[in-house]
């Protein structure tokens, strides 16, 4: 008997939990980032700024992925508090520095600083070390400028000015450089194509680079790492130098790995192995801290500012309304007085009498604009769970999602009117009598009806908090 009451007032807690609700806001910076709920595969409709004012409480994830490829997605698991709201604000790390290679920026103002050290050994006493700076200023629409020069063997080895202008939907860029080196007497044009993007689990980064000069050169650059929790970046980049016309070459290898220590600040180590070519070879050490100092930057606050309301899970059953029927002395609908019948939805009531259910249960049908934000709320999936059943289900039975059970199918649910007498009502979503893609469609639309009810149209309620 004591475990049949334990059972009880658990499942009594539950349904009482399933009915609370909570919001939540994302705000990201870089804006319009794709949001992924609760390991759901398909996106939210809504990109960041985000608002879901009819969330179940509980625990939750978010899993944000920044349109640029060269900012690191993110993770965040959450407790959500009945009517509460829950607000995330989240600055996207980057991931594109690199040393002596050309890499994307964001399409923003900001200062970026590349510092280090390389150490490097020819199999010789005479090991060279250099400590390269390089200073990139980025400007909006995907322009930058670059200013280079390594320190070594503790003079300026050589000057590099350069222009950069990157298409950031492709994650592509070009980049005109003109270098000086000490001592050489002679200068140099760079022209670089750049790129990076995530292919599977790996991220890559390619350099193509050709140098017009009494001494040409080519150059090929290509890093591939493996993001691990999205803030360290293993990899391995190979390099490969060529004096043209095939003069001379060498192939490095780099094992290495960047660490994203915070927002604006991480680290970079590197082992760079010259294995192959007839140029010296042999090995080096490189230690690199890189900055980001942005500035001018705005979080985008602008979602709507709307009432906060708590969306019921279920829509109204045949035994709620007869109970509402008995109290107020009002005629019983045919299929309420059939028990039966009792926990499927009430159909066939007038838009009047949906009305006065509302009020007596000190509720209210919800409006065209709250059920048009509670439907951007669905992705394809979701509609998918709702619409496979072709049948009038009970008011219990199905997955809740978003906070609501059978947002599609089922019954389509009247809208609250401007006038309470009006000649012409609305409606939204789908019903249990549309086929299958017909569901989907007509779940995420409004339509038009005769106040007077019928067959597909029931009631769902919201409540102001």
């Amino acid at each position: 008997m004591r475990i049949f009451a334990i059972c009880a007032v658990f499942c009594c807690s539950t349904l009482l939990a399933a009915g609370e609700r909570a919001t939540l806001n994302i705000f990201t910076s870089p804006d319009n980032a794709n949001i992924f709920l609760d390991g759901n595969p398909e996106k939210e409709i809504s990109g960041s700024p985000f608002e879901n004012p009819a969330m179940l409480t509980g625990e939750h994830t978010a899993f944000l992925i920044p349109t640029i490829e060269s900012f690191v997605p993110a993770t965040y698991n959450f407790v959500l508090h009945n009517g509460r709201v829950f607000e995330i604000n989240h600055d996207f790390l980057r991931r594109n520095q690199v040393r002596d290679a050309y890499s994307l920026s964001p399409s923003e103002y900001h200062i970026e600083t590349n510092a280090g050290f390389l150490y490097f050994n020819e199999f010789s006493p005479n090991a060279i070390y250099t400590m390269p700076f390089d200073f990139r200023l980025g400007l909006p629409f995907g322009f930058g400028a670059r200013l280079a020069f390594p320190v070594q063997e503790r003079e300026i080895n050589n000057f590099l000015l350069g222009l950069q202008y990157n298409y950031f939907p492709l994650q592509i860029g070009i980049a005109l450089d003109w270098i000086s080196p000490r001592g050489s007497g002679f200068s140099a044009v760079r022209a670089v194509i750049l790129a990076e993007q995530n292919v599977l689990f790996l991220n890559l980064l390619e350099n193509l680079v050709y140098e017009y000069s009494k001494q040409e050169k080519a150059e090929f650059y290509l890093r591939a790492g493996m993001p691990i929790e999205h803030i360290f970046l293993p990899y391995l980049a190979v390099r490969e130098k060529i004096h043209l016309p095939l003069k001379s070459h060498i192939f490095y290898a780099e094992p290495g790995a960047l660490l994203q220590v915070s927002n604006g600040f991480s680290l970079e180590i590197s082992i760079p192995l010259a294995i192959l070519g007839n140029a010296k070879k042999g090995f080096g050490f490189y230690f690199g801290l890189h900055s980001d100092f942005s500035f001018g930057k705005e979080s985008k606050r602008d979602i709507p500012k709307t009432s906060k309301i708590i969306w019921d899970v279920n829509e109204v059953s045949n035994g709620e309304y007869k109970k509402f029927c008995e109290e107020t002395g009002r005629e019983i609908p045919a299929k309420a007085k059939i028990k039966e019948l009792e926990d499927y939805p009430v159909l066939h009531i007038n838009l009047k009498d949906a009305i006065a259910y509302a009020k007596w249960k000190k509720k209210r049908l919800p409006t065209t604009e709250e059920w048009k934000a509670l439907a951007a709320t669905y992705s394809n999936s979701n509609l998918n769970n709702f619409c496979e059943v072709r049948k009038l289900s009970k008011v219990y039975e199905g997955p809740i999602i978003n906070g609501v059970r059978n947002f599609a199918g089922n019954a389509a649910i009247w809208l609250m009117p401007e006038n309470e007498s009006t000649s012409v009502a609305s409606f939204a979503g789908s019903s249990y009598g549309d086929s299958f893609d017909t569901c989907k469609k007509k779940a995420m639309l409004t339509d038009l009806s005769s106040p007077s009810g019928n067959e597909f149209v029931g009631i769902r309620l919201v409540g102001d908090f």
